[in-house]
């Protein structure tokens, strides 16, 4: 008896009746799918250590339940503290009084999944499905979206100021499948954020999948933080195409919540594309986090460097799985990879596995991993300078994650990631 499935396929039914013909058929379709696929168990290498057995456990109800969920907005979020122009989703429905698109260019574009026509959702849902191919998530997500968003950027337009999409998880014991679409035209620019959050101290499950298309030479920097509740389960799925000359750079920031399973996969198919994929992953007891990454270089002079770190206390768990593949004529390709995890308890546990597959024979390539806890000397020196046992501790944990919030481009969302880790900093004059 799984309840957690149970109430999805409550949720199905209820959704496909309210769709056309067309918008039945595809849910139907996305939903045979998932069951055949199969619930992830640990008897599957990709969930091998990732057990969901808390979340089967929730019957959980859908947003579309309720399409009033979260009118109000949520009363305790500061969501000052989100400067426009920002997208706000609560519980999975778009918030328009709580969102503000100030400052947009004319050369962005933004659509709901909600107000498009057949036509329009039926591309939308063909550019979804690498996305929504990298799990079982990616399918039920088809099956049970209740909103999307989709995001075009024309040819040479520049967004100087980031977009903010925020996710709310509101009311407790409630799913939201949500999906992202982000196109970007030649020479485009783009830095978006993206704010998981949560307003309750109950189970919720937030299911996201975002598509990304970068024309030839268009820039990305996506930074994505999760600080939702202790007691919220998140699954996410991201797919990223690239063409000649574009740059990607990921980020992703894992904070917070029971458990955590991202889903990543960066595909360069023309010549000097270049992605950068970094973040860090936080545990504490009871709590896990999964990162499972794929770089797929498919084509020559692509260059990709990767390194994820993790902090882990208490009981805490944490998987990672990085895949690196270099096709047979991905020659002149240079790729690094690396992942880094600090044990703060002799009870915490971390599964590594970097993998390079190697097809091409001109390259240069590297990977590694490493397992350990605080530098005694480190920690020492610091405790000689007259710093507190704790301080100089929490010193040291913040010096090795800050690393990755440092690499972040832009110094306003950089300034706002090294607070979330525990740092301070002086950009433009402002601490």
């Amino acid at each position: 008896m799984n309840p957690f499935l149970t109430q999805c396929r409550a949720s199905f039914e209820a959704q496909a009746t309210l769709e056309g013909a067309v918008g039945r058929e595809r849910r139907q379709a996305e939903w045979t799918r998932f069951e055949a696929l199969g619930w992830p168990t640990t008897r599957l290498e990709d969930w091998k250590y990732t057990a969901l057995s808390g979340l089967e456990k929730l019957s959980l109800h859908s947003t579309a339940e309720s399409r009033e969920a979260g009118k109000d907005g949520p009363p305790e979020l500061t969501l000052e503290e989100v400067p426009a122009p920002r997208l706000v989703f609560v519980d999975g429905l778009f918030q328009p009084a709580l969102s503000m698109l100030e400052g947009l260019p004319e050369g962005v574009h933004l659509r709901f999944w909600s107000e498009l026509d057949a036509p329009a959702r039926e591309r939308f849902a063909q550019k979804m499905v690498p996305a929504r191919s990298l799990t079982a998530f990616g399918a039920l997500n088809g099956a049970l979206v209740t909103e999307g968003i989709w995001i075009t950027v024309d040819a040479g337009c520049a967004l100087e100021i980031p977009l903010h999409l925020v996710k709310v998880s509101q009311t407790g014991q409630r799913m939201s499948h949500g999906a992202l679409l982000l196109e970007m035209g030649e020479d485009s620019e783009l830095v978006l954020q993206e704010h998981c959050v949560g307003n309750t101290d109950q189970p919720t499950h937030s299911n996201w999948v975002t598509a990304v298309e970068l024309a030839p030479r268009a820039r990305l920097t996506l930074v994505k933080v999760q600080k939702e509740g202790i007691l919220s389960y998140h699954t996410a799925a991201l797919h990223a195409l690239q063409r000649a000359g574009s740059r990607l750079q990921v980020f992703s920031f894992a904070l917070s919540g029971a458990l955590g399973r991202n889903d990543i996969t960066l595909r360069l198919i023309e010549p000097h594309a270049e992605c950068v994929l970094k973040g860090v992953y936080r545990v504490a007891d009871r709590a896990l986090q999964d990162f499972h990454t794929s770089i797929e270089h498919d084509s020559p002079h692509c260059t990709s460097d990767e390194c994820f770190k993790g902090v882990l206390d208490g009981t805490g768990k944490a998987v990672f799985n990085g895949r690196v593949r270099v096709a047979l004529d991905a020659q002149k390709t240079a790729s690094r990879q690396s992942n880094h995890n600090l044990l703060l308890s002799d009870k915490a546990e971390v599964n590594t596995k970097p993998q390079l597959e190697i097809l091409a024979d001109d390259v240069q390539c590297s990977h590694g991993t490493t397992v350990g806890q605080l530098d005694e000397e480190q920690w020492f020196y610091l405790r000689t300078r007259g710093i507190a046992a704790d301080l100089a501790r929490t010193l040291l944990i913040q010096a090795f994650t800050l690393e990755i919030a440092e690499a972040i481009p832009h110094a306003g969302v950089r300034a706002a990631v090294r607070r979330l880790l525990g740092g301070t900093t002086e950009e433009n004059g402002h601490v």
